[in-house]
């Protein structure tokens, strides 16, 4: 506009930025015309008297002053009024919307002002220096912790000098302190990742983590982090402490176990030899019990042989001796003999039989066996206990299953389990049945033993095969019957052993052996030897 205010030159921009008709421009028009237009449709608001404000506008724009200044438009626009004088008068005025250039800012702003709470907010120190290793960005806690005077923390402090304030109070122990920053500062130029921890003076504990920051593909600057670890140091010390005192009282206490382990397992031994010896103990009451009726019955023929003797040489010296006397009494005599002969030799029979017996169980010797005979042979030991109460043995065990292996383990397992059923099966009752029955195929033998008892609850079923456990302690039970005939089966016979049992039903025992028994060595050692 001239230096009547008149407007000489304008463009469509103003128009549409404005909201000006083309039509007032058809005619010339000054400043003050403009004004008037404005005025009346509001764009300055609610005005009582447009005279006097045309006239306070016209007084300023007659200066001819540079000015510059922002009015919001009643759309909500912002327009920004820039106006430079030119010579000879008047002067040139540009018409800029920077309404978004000012959410922008404002937007900028609120961010700022976000980011200064969140970073003053956090427990940790925090600094960014940029590419020129200029202070850009702190918080107090960072002032704090690194005890830094208020005056020398501010923005654009150089880097090189907030080194120098912790050079010259020892922060990086005795040295010539332009070299201690020199150095540091050499390694802040690399703009590297890096963490460490370090201790000041005052006894705490810093843990420095600090990372480039790159912005389209370049490095500007670093940002790092301080963290008071002083509490977790401490933490980590006395955990240390307190592990070596728990790691000397774990060695002490392993040391104890051991010794414990060492005691329980000679007592386990020992258990299980005395368990052993109660086992052969009831077999040589068995066998005792045997003999008694042979030998009983040898001596009888004896004793009576002896009184016929003795009448016969009493006839003999009276001279009244006839001939019938003395075929009755060589009848007698063939009968007697006949008859201690027959006992005898069933009692030598029972007396190899124990021999036998008492070899496998004691020495648990390796050599061939029928099954039958072995099953034989244990019913044979507890017959005198089966007819105490009245019990029947039961075997239905084909003859000619041949095996290999080790017979005094299978007789004593086969004890236990019978010693079990008369004990607690077969309490408070009579005739009781105990049946052993078995198949084999070419590789292995399946032996089933059943009684017809008081059978076993779920949770004592569960733990029969324990060490220790019975339901008779103090009564005549060890706790080792079943365990050791478990580890009988398992280990020196090469098989399983299963138990079946409800309350009311017996108790089902199978056992599943091979027809020739692993070595000793690929077995493991008997519980029992």
């Amino acid at each position: 506009m001239d230096a009547d205010l008149r407007l000489v030159l304008w463009n469509q921009r103003f128009l549409d930025m404005m909201g000006l008709p083309a039509s007032l421009f058809e005619q010339p028009i000054t400043l003050p015309d403009l004004w008037r237009f404005n005025i009346q449709r509001g764009e300055f608001g609610q005005i009582s008297n447009p005279d006097e404000l045309v006239a306070s506008f016209t007084e300023r724009a007659l200066r001819f002053e540079p000015h510059r200044f922002t009015r919001t438009r009643p759309d909500g626009r912002l327009i920004e009024i820039c106006g430079e004088p030119v010579a000879g008068g008047g002067f040139v005025t540009t018409w800029m919307d920077v309404t978004e250039t000012q959410r922008l800012h404002t937007q900028a702003a609120r961010h700022n002002a976000q980011v200064t709470q969140l970073v003053n907010h956090l427990p940790q120190g925090i600094s960014l220096f940029d590419e020129t290793l200029a202070l850009q960005l702190w918080n107090q806690a960072f002032i704090e912790m690194l005890d830094f005077p208020p005056e020398a923390v501010f923005q654009g402090a150089r880097f090189e000098d907030l080194l120098a304030i912790m050079a010259r109070r020892g922060e990086y122990g005795p040295g010539d302190v332009q070299t201690q920053v020199a150095e540091r500062l050499a390694l802040a130029r690399r703009f590297e990742a890096h963490q460490f921890e370090r201790a000041r003076p005052d006894g705490h504990t810093l843990l420095v983590v600090g990372r480039p920051i790159v912005f389209e593909n370049r490095v500007g600057g670093f940002i790092t982090s301080y963290t008071d670890i002083t509490a977790q140091k401490t933490t980590e010390q006395a955990l240390r402490q307190t592990n070596a005192q728990l790691s000397d009282a774990m060695a002490a206490r392993d040391a104890a176990l051991d010794t414990a382990q060492g005691r329980l397992s000679i007592a386990y031994d020992q258990l299980a030899q005395a368990e052993k010896l109660a086992s052969l103990g009831n077999l040589v009451a068995g066998v005792a019990h045997e003999l008694n009726t042979p030998i009983g019955t040898a001596r009888l023929a004896a004793s009576t042989l002896e009184d016929r003797v003795r009448q016969f040489e009493g006839e003999m010296t009276q001279g009244t001796l006839r001939r019938s006397a003395l075929n009755d009494f060589l009848r007698g005599t063939h009968d007697a003999a006949a008859l201690v002969h027959a006992n005898l030799a069933r009692a030598a029979e029972l007396i190899a039989a124990f021999k036998e017996v008492t070899i496998d169980q004691t020495s648990m010797r390796r050599r061939e066996y029928l099954l039958h005979e072995v099953v034989a042979g244990v019913g044979a030991t507890l017959a005198h206990l089966l007819r105490n109460g009245q019990h029947h043995w039961v075997v239905e065990v084909p003859q000619g299953i041949r095996m290999e292996g080790h017979p005094g383990a299978l007789q004593q397992v086969l004890t236990n389990l019978a010693q079990n059923s008369l004990l607690h099966g077969f309490e408070g009752r009579s005739g009781g049945l105990i049946r052993i029955s078995a198949h084999a195929n070419r590789e292995q033998v399946q032996i089933d033993y059943e009684d017809n008892g008081l059978g076993m609850a779920p949770e004592i079923r569960r733990r029969a095969f324990e060490p220790f456990f019975t339901t008779k302690m103090g009564q005549g039970g060890s706790g080792l019957g079943l365990h050791l005939s478990h580890q009988l089966v398992t280990g020196l016979l090469g098989g399983t052993l299963h138990l079946r049992s409800r309350v009311g039903q017996g108790v089902q025992f199978s056992l599943t052996l091979p027809l020739r028994a692993p070595d000793s060595n690929a077995a493991g050692p008997s519980p029992a030897s």
